[in-house]
């Protein structure tokens, strides 16, 4: 069917009506569509533009601003198309500068390009977050979390508190800056002036604020009564004092507790700058106890910085911190006890402590003294058990729950007097053994060669820890120091100037002696035996006619024999066990000097057999090179 050109002509001018309606509608939908807007907006901030839109995803927004566009509020259909909505936001993708202009282009169908589609909105930037708010003091703890309040938020700024190079981030929670100092530690009684910054990209954009603040000294507690760790001898303790450095708050939590946990009741009063806890039972023996203090808040704001916790504890009643009781036990002696508290009187000491379980004695009390006076002397060379029983009560009523035992080995040796220097210092001997076959040690002839001293005290020593190794026949006699005036003033000559060692009666004896390349006009002493000590240790050899002795110097690494057969042999085996060189009696040239008068030609010439060892060391006691070779002596 042909359409009439009067039928053409009306659907041509209707169809042009409604392009141009259409036209119009969308031209009056892009100018009037937006009903409101901000004119100004936070550097940061999203803003939205309302009004109608249909179609709106066909909206463009031009301009120089950098946002990102979301449409919100709107009507969709088939789950993907969206029809009509009533708000399109904005959001800077950037930081914007403040107090900037900017102008957008709203616009319809982009491709079009025609201005009846397009619709102009200015906006102005504010300037950055202000601070309208400061809520803390000008004094602070170092640890202080300061609160600032802004105008508005910026969720692009990232915000810190600088000190000098020194720098701590904030969190921001609405319109609040919270900034942590702690991590600045900032010391404490100093002023510090901290500012407040805005950051973007790492770049400092705006000073918020700068302001000197003190930091205040945190409460402490500088003393006590009691010292942390005590331990305690008395149950009942009627108040702990504690010490503050400056006046807090009455309201602070005190805990007083043992290990298990459990309470202990108790009052408390706060003086001034004290606090003072006053239990109100006693303690128990042999328990730790806690007291704990919390939350101080000083009178200027200030805190404390931990926890106080001092720990003490009750004792276990009298405990033994030390005896006289040695390895070598004197028989004379009295048994002294310490203990680490007084110890109570009147009280039945015997009942608790028994010695040797026969053994009688008697006993007084001297504050934290016991002392056992047995009734005789004890046996000598003897171990004697000494048994301490629970029950010894101190002055604070605590009682030890605690036994204790020693053994007691009584000295083996005797001590006998044999003589006196010229200034008139005691040469002792000292006997171990009861034998009838005797061997004589002796040292110290010389007072320079004072290590051969501390060889024989090492081998008392050895004598003690070993005494039954000694056999039954023997006696051994030792004489650490024969010329004690020499080693006291450290000099080869006794207190008159004589060398001992010349002062023998010899075929060879002379006053005048030489001792390296000096000559010594009285070496050899006005006659024989002139001198005290050289006559100390004749009388003992002649009376107990020893076997064998061995006189120790020091420093050729020698071992010289009398000359007696006996000797001979002995001095070999000497060598073989100690490692020093054998050299005959009549050998010259093993010294550089002569040497009259001594005591190895007088053992000779009265048929003594003797041994003369010279240590390879002026310093060393070199007992450890000996030891074997000595008791082999004594074993012969």
């Amino acid at each position: 069917m042909k359409l009439k050109p009067k039928n053409l002509s009306n659907i041509i001018i209707a169809t042009l009506a409604t392009l141009l309606t259409l036209l119009i509608y969308f031209s009056l939908i892009t100018k009037n569509c937006t009903l409101e807007y901000p004119t100004t907006i936070n550097p940061s901030e999203e803003f939205c533009l309302q009004g109608y839109y249909l179609l709106p995803n066909h909206y463009t927004i031009n301009s120089t601003l950098p946002i990102k566009k979301e449409v919100k509020d709107k009507i969709t259909i088939l789950e993907r198309y969206d029809l009509f909505a009533q708000t399109i936001c904005l959001k800077p993708t950037t930081l914007l500068p403040e107090n900037k202009e900017y102008t957008l282009n709203l616009s319809y169908i982009n491709q079009l390009n025609l201005p009846i589609f397009q619709k102009q909105i200015k906006i102005t930037t504010k300037e950055y977050p202000q601070v309208k708010g400061i809520h803390f003091e000008q004094k602070i703890n170092y640890d202080h979390i300061l609160k600032y309040e802004t105008n508005y938020s910026s969720n692009l700024l990232n915000y810190h508190i600088l000190y000098n190079e020194n720098s701590v981030p904030c969190n921001q929670e609405e319109d609040y800056i919270l900034c942590d100092i702690s991590d600045l530690n900032l010391e404490q009684g100093n002023t510090y002036k901290l500012q407040l910054i805005a950051k973007y990209d790492d770049e400092i954009v705006n000073e918020l604020d700068s302001k000197e603040v003190e930091i205040l000294i945190s409460v402490k507690i500088e003393n006590s009564s009691i010292e942390n760790k005590a331990v305690i001898q008395t149950p009942s303790i009627p108040e702990i004092r504690v010490e503050l450095n400056k006046e807090v708050e009455k309201d602070f939590l005190i805990t007083l507790e043992d290990t298990d946990k459990n309470p202990i009741p108790f009052e408390h009063l706060l003086e001034e700058k004290e606090i003072v806890i006053s239990p109100t039972e006693e303690f128990k023996q042999s328990t730790t106890y806690y007291l704990k203090i919390n939350n101080l808040v000083g009178l200027d704001s200030s805190h404390m910085d931990n926890e106080y916790t001092l720990e003490f504890s009750i004792d276990d009643g009298p405990t033994i911190t030390g005896t006289n009781i040695s390895s070598a036990f004197s028989i004379s002696n009295n048994i002294v006890l310490t203990f680490n508290q007084n110890i109570k009187e009147p009280q039945d000491i015997k009942n608790i402590i028994k010695l040797n379980s026969s053994t009688n004695y008697t006993y007084y009390i001297s504050k934290n003294k016991i002392t056992i006076n047995p009734s005789s002397n004890l046996n000598r060379c003897t171990n004697y058990s000494l048994s301490i029983n629970k029950g010894i009560v101190g002055t604070t009523t605590l009682t030890s729950t605690k036994s204790n035992s020693y053994t007691i080995k009584t000295s083996c040796k005797r001590t006998v007097y044999v003589g006196t220097s010229v200034q008139g210092r005691t040469i002792y001997a000292y006997y171990f053994g009861s034998g009838s076959k005797k061997i004589i040690f002796y040292a110290a002839m010389h007072g320079s060669e004072a290590n051969t001293k501390s060889t024989l005290n090492r081998w008392i020593t050895e004598l003690e820890t070993y005494n039954s190794r000694i056999p039954t026949d023997k006696t051994i006699i030792v004489v650490p120091s024969l010329n004690p005036d020499g080693v006291a003033h450290g000099t080869r000559f006794n207190t008159n100037g004589v060398d001992l060692n010349r002062n023998f009666d010899t075929t060879s004896w002379v006053s005048g002696t030489y001792f390296a390349n000096t000559y010594y006009p009285n070496g050899g002493g006005a006659y024989p035996f002139s001198e005290p000590e050289s006559v100390a240790i004749r009388n003992l050899i002649n009376k107990e006619s020893p076997y064998l002795t061995l006189s120790y110097h020091s420093a050729a690494s020698y071992v010289i024999p009398s000359g007696t057969s006996k000797s001979i042999e002995l001095a070999h085996t000497y060598c073989q066990l100690s490692g020093y060189a054998y050299v005959s009696y009549n050998a010259s040239g093993a010294f550089t000097y002569d040497i009259t008068g001594d005591f190895g030609e007088w053992s000779r010439e009265h048929g003594y057999n003797g041994l003369t060892i010279e240590l390879a060391s002026a310093y060393s006691d070199e007992f450890s090179r000996n030891r074997t070779a000595m008791w082999k002596m004594v074993e012969e």
